[in-house]
Parts: structure tokens; sequence; C-alpha cells
């Protein structure tokens, strides 16, 4: 189960952006649904991601949970505000999360067997890998402090407002 953050380099990772995280908490996500931002949409998908990985096991892992994944990985990307190394710890980090979602959605749709389950690989269920995302997101938000609006069309497709 570590394997993946160790090679990452971030096994044990802390986060060191609460004050930001906080803040676009308290500013740009609402007490239920979607927010208007970039900021704060991608960490509340990130807190939803982390609240399903260590409140349920995954056990509800649905292409919503995958979405989220592929937006919070791809925006941060696509901003060109990280280096390589850093959008490889950021891509590889919310990837790893996907694939335990995935493993346990097809337990749950019985494409795995209980015989051949491997419980371990459900959900990453450390604070290491949300944290690291978590401190993407706030330097994401430092660095673009303007909310970046946006509108959801549908799961998969986003429309950045100018």
């Amino acid at each position: 189960m570590y394997t993946v953050t160790e090679k990452l380099g971030i096994r044990g990772y802390k986060l060191t952006h609460l004050k930001t995280c906080r803040k676009i908490w308290k500013k740009w996500v609402p007490e239920r649904g979607q927010a208007d931002t970039l900021q704060g949409e991608m960490l509340r998908q990130l807190e939803k991601l982390r609240r399903e990985a260590l409140g349920n096991g995954n056990i509800n892992w649905d292409d919503n949970f995958a979405w989220f994944c592929d937006f919070i990985s791809g925006t941060l990307r696509e901003s060109q505000l990280f280096d390589d190394e850093q959008i490889n710890k950021i891509t590889g980090a919310v990837g790893y999360i996907k694939e335990c979602g995935d493993y346990a959605c097809r337990y749950c749709d019985g494409e795995i067997p209980d015989e051949d389950a491997n419980p371990m690989l459900f959900a990453y269920i450390d604070y290491d890998l949300y944290d690291y995302i978590a401190d993407a997101i706030a330097v994401f938000a430092e660095k673009k402090p303007e909310p970046i609006y946006y509108e959801r069309i549908h799961i998969c497709t986003v429309v950045v407002k100018s």
C-alpha cells in the first residue's frame, strides 16, 4: 500500500498550507453542492475523495469519483504552475487514489471474486496523498487568488468563463 507514496517521495507528507485550504473552504465551498470556482471545486472534490476512502473504503466509488480525479489532476497539470517533478507527484497521487477506487468498484460489481480480492487495495486511507494534493490546490489558489469561475455542463465537460 505504501509503495506508491514511497516511490513518489510523499510517504508521511504533512499538509503545509492549512491556512490557505481553510480560506478556500470558507470562502468558496458551499455547504451543499458544487463550488462556483475552480479553487473551491477542486478542494471540495478532493475532500469528497478523502471522505469516501477513509469513511467508506470506496464502496460507493463510481464514475463521479473517477471524474473528480481526472478533473483535479488535469486542472493542476494544465495550470503550468508546477514543475515536472511536482506534476509527476500530483498525477501519481491522484492516479493511485483513482486506481484504488476503480479496484473497489470492480470488487463491488462482482468482477473480482472474494477469494481474489485484496482489501488493502480498496482505498488509500492515510492522509499523505490527500494532503499533498490539498497543498497543490492551495498553491494553485495562492498563485491565482482571484476566483476562477467555471460552468459544469455535464460530468465530463467543464467550460471556463473569462
